[in-house]
C-alpha cells in the first residue's frame, strides 16, 4: 500500500514488493496473482471502512458525511482512484456499496431524480476534487472547500436556497 501510495500504481512491481517483504517475485506472485488481482486486493483494503461511522439524524446529514468519508479515504488513495478510473474492473464491493447507500440518502430529498444523476454528481464531485487536491505537493485545496460545494449541492437537492452547514 505505501509504494501505491507514495508513487503511484506503475511504481508497484512484484519484483519491488518482493524485495521489500524479504522474499522472492514468485512467493508475490503465488500469494498475490496477477498485478490486476493485486491493485483489486489493494483497493478493497484502501476502501474498507468507508462507511463506518457515519453520522446525521437527515438524509442530508448522512449524505454528507457519507461525502466527507470518502473524501478523506479516496484522497489518502489518490493513486488507486486513478488506477479505478482507468480500469473500473477494480472497483471494489465497499465502493459500491457506498453509492448504495448515498442513493438511500439521496432519494429521500425533495429535488432527488428518482435515478442516479444526483448520485453521480456527488461522486464525480468527490474524484475531480481529490485529482485537483492530489496533483501536486502544495496545493492549497483542503476539505473545508470541499465540504463547501458538497454543501451546495445537497442544499439545493434538499429544496433549500441557503446553506445547511
Amino acid at each position: 500500500m505505501p509504494i501505491v501510495q507514495g508513487k503511484g500504481v506503475d511504481a508497484l512491481s512484484f519484483r519491488i514488493l518482493a524485495d521489500q517483504l524479504g522474499v522472492t517475485p514468485m512467493a508475490v506472485t503465488y500469494h498475490a496473482g496477477t498485478k490486476k488481482q493485486l491493485l483489486s486486493d489493494l483497493v478493497g483494503l484502501a476502501f474498507a471502512g468507508v462507511l463506518e461511522g457515519i453520522k446525521g439524524d437527515t438524509p442530508v446529514e448522512r449524505a454528507r458525511s457519507i461525502m466527507a468519508k470518502y473524501y478523506g479515504y479516496a484522497l489518502k488513495n489518490a493513486n488507486l482512484l486513478r488506477a479505478i478510473l482507468e480500469d473500473v474492473a477494480l472497483m471494489s464491493a465497499n465502493l459500491t456499496d457506498v453509492a448504495t447507500e448515498l442513493k438511500a440518502n439521496t432519494d429521500q430529498l425533495e429535488n432527488s431524480d428518482g435515478g442516479d444523476v444526483l448520485v453521480h454528481l456527488l461522486i464525480d464531485y468527490a474524484h475531480g476534487f481529490v485529482l485537483s487536491a492530489s496533483s501536486g505537493a502544495n496545493n492549497p485545496l483542503t476539505i473545508e472547500d470541499y465540504l463547501r460545494g458538497i454543501d451546495w449541492i445537497l442544499c439545493r437537492a434538499a429544496g433549500e436556497r441557503e446553506a445547511l452547514y
